[in-house]
């Protein structure tokens, strides 16, 4: 049975709205208290989407693993819309209003080659800093993969004992640093903006999900029934305690081990059985929640100040609708374009290189 990845566009799509929600009002509904808490599922999910994406090098289809075509392609289907979102904010900062400090010109170039969060806590634009994440876990992702295909049981038992170590570390440096500040500790903790080393266990997590998926051997998650009733259960739970757990509790990876049992649960149904998660608009949503969640805060700059005062809850969805429509046109006339002609001139130039070769 071909089980259906495709719930996790929807998800993905609604834990954008979470954050940019969040931003705006932290503690005033259920779905946006601790709503920052969906960044931690963004790390798990690009763990278990890169495992997915490279499956075949896993289960020895594939014999080697490209570093260079997986860069490329996670350079492709990130930078350009991290980059854009990037110059609109300096775009509005230096010609329209300032919107940060004078030290900003100083840290434009980490920002641009995106290392800002293995060095300093927050981003010129804020939303950023997972993203910086993110590329430290992809130069971190092939050694992984090696070592999880090398010896799958090692890697799972390296990864949880570095996730319930890095919690007991980012919890302990939590508690030590808010009594005093200690710039070596501040470096690390930063709540609510961790290192990379830290939050890596959650994306290590991610990673080990991926291959329980793919190696499909859990007769649990075989049964609709025990799938439906777990998916169920555990959204639920997520839920409630992020609605009532302190932040600094869920800002270490808490809620992960959830997320690994949620994920197994959702994506264990056939596309027929799951065939509400299948339609287009859902897949779209996913495909530009992206673009959200990086946009998000260069188009309110620009929507605050020609357009409407985001103030209301009202004016609040209103600026959502106008980002999701922003983000969609974006998605169709630069995103696809600029992602499609990358791939294709790296395709291109690996083309010739190999026949150059052959000649040899």
């Amino acid at each position: 049975m071909e089980r259906n990845t495709n719930p996790l566009y929807i998800l993905r799509f609604i834990a954008a709205i979470m954050v940019v929600w969040f931003h705006f009002e932290p503690n005033l509904t259920f779905f946006t208290t601790n709503g920052g808490e969906a960044v931690t599922f963004f790390f798990f999910l690009s763990g278990f989407v890169m495992i997915i994406a490279n499956s075949k090098y896993l289960t020895g289809k594939n014999l080697n693993f490209s570093e260079t075509d997986f860069y490329i392609k996670r350079f492709a289907r990130i930078y350009p819309m991290y980059f854009l979102a990037l110059l609109l904010l300096a775009i509005f900062h230096y010609f329209i209003q300032s919107i940060d400090t004078p030290t900003v010109k100083y840290r434009l170039i980490f920002e641009t080659l995106g290392i800002q969060g293995w060095l300093y806590p927050g981003s010129f634009n804020f939303p950023a800093w997972t993203v910086s994440c993110e590329f430290f876990f992809y130069l971190v992702f092939p050694a992984a993969i090696a070592y999880l295909k090398s010896n799958k049981a090692k890697f799972k038992t390296f990864a949880w004992v570095y996730f319930i170590l890095t919690y007991a570390i980012t919890l302990g440096l939590y508690f030590l640093n808010s009594h005093k500040k200690i710039p070596i500790i501040y470096a690390l903790t930063r709540s609510p903006h961790p290192h990379p080393v830290l939050v890596i266990s959650i994306f290590f997590l991610g990673m080990l999900c991926g291959s329980t998926f793919i190696n499909n051997n859990l007769s649990f998650f075989k049964n609709k029934t025990y799938s439906a009733l777990t998916a169920l259960i555990t959204i639920s739970v997520i839920f409630y305690i992020k609605y009532y757990l302190p932040f600094y509790l869920l800002n270490c990876g808490l809620l992960t081990p959830l997320f690994f049992v949620f994920i197994l649960a959702i994506t264990s149904f056939s596309k027929k059985d799951s065939a509400f998660f299948n339609f287009k608009l859902f897949i779209f949503l996913g495909d530009i929640s992206y673009s959200i969640y990086i946009f998000q805060l260069p188009v309110l700059h620009y929507y605050n100040r020609y357009i409407s005062p985001t103030k209301t809850w009202p004016s609040v969805i209103c600026f959502t609708l106008t980002l999701i429509a922003f983000c969609s046109i974006i998605y169709y006339t630069v995103e696809l374009p600029l992602k499609n002609y990358i791939l294709a001139h790296f395709n291109k130039r690996k083309a010739l290189k190999e026949k150059d070769l052959a000649i040899l």
